[in-house]
């Protein structure tokens, strides 16, 4: 026959075991918080040192600063060969610039077409429509764009990586990578989805018929 508080004895003896159960839950649990936030600031400083990312951010510097050029190059060929004051070659250039106008600062020949476009962008892609291969060369066809995959992609997650993590403070990190490979698949930023891509083993004619797809796809934007 049991004694008296014999339950109760067994009673106080689970509620110690269901306490350290939760206690060794939550140690866990702050564990694990401990170790995904570790791993966020471990992404982030390995992503500053990836050597792909950093060829692929200086390839788009050089790229740019050589469209810049070219630019300016334009612009000061065309202008007027009559002395004209600091202040007058400004203002020309400022109301070309709000007309939305790149002619004014081209010397055409009829086999060239009639291009405008307005931002700095969309200038510098029209002012490439009016050199001399059109602004497609053989060296812009692709015949490897997966080669620029690894380098395209640390560059696409380390900027999405916070602006997702702003914008759903509540997903893990693995849940965001997943959202940006999924969001990068569909990307103009993905080597595999620019129109000057071509497969590795075409002809000189493929290549050929390719540039001039990709002139024609342009000019339309600006025509």
């Amino acid at each position: 026959m049991a004694k008296k508080g014999e339950n109760t004895k067994k009673a106080a003896g689970n509620a110690k075991k269901a306490e350290n159960a939760s206690k060794k839950k939550q140690a866990e649990n702050q564990a694990a918080e401990a170790a995904e936030a570790a791993q966020w600031e471990d992404g982030a400083k390995k992503g500053n040192k990836k050597k792909d990312d950093a060829q692929f951010k200086k390839e788009e510097a050089a790229r740019k600063k050589a469209e810049r050029d070219a630019l300016l190059a334009a612009e000061e060929q065309a202008l007027p060969s009559k002395p004209q004051s600091s202040k007058q070659r400004g203002a020309a250039k400022v109301a070309a610039r709000r007309a939305g106008k790149i002619d004014d600062f081209l010397d055409f020949n009829k086999d060239t077409p009639e291009v405008s476009a307005s931002g700095i962008d969309n200038a510098l892609d029209a002012l490439a429509l009016t050199s001399k291969d059109g602004g497609v060369s053989s060296k812009d066809i692709d015949r490897h764009p997966e080669r620029r995959m690894k380098a395209a992609y640390a560059a696409f997650e380390e900027q999405r990586i916070p602006e997702l993590k702003k914008e759903n403070p509540g997903l893990r990190l693995q849940q965001i990578k997943n959202l940006i490979h999924k969001e990068f698949q569909k990307s103009p930023l993905n080597p595999m989805n620019q129109e000057t891509n071509i497969d590795y083993n075409a002809s000189q004619e493929a290549v050929a018929s390719k540039k001039q797809e990709v002139r024609q796809s342009r000019e339309k934007k600006f025509a």
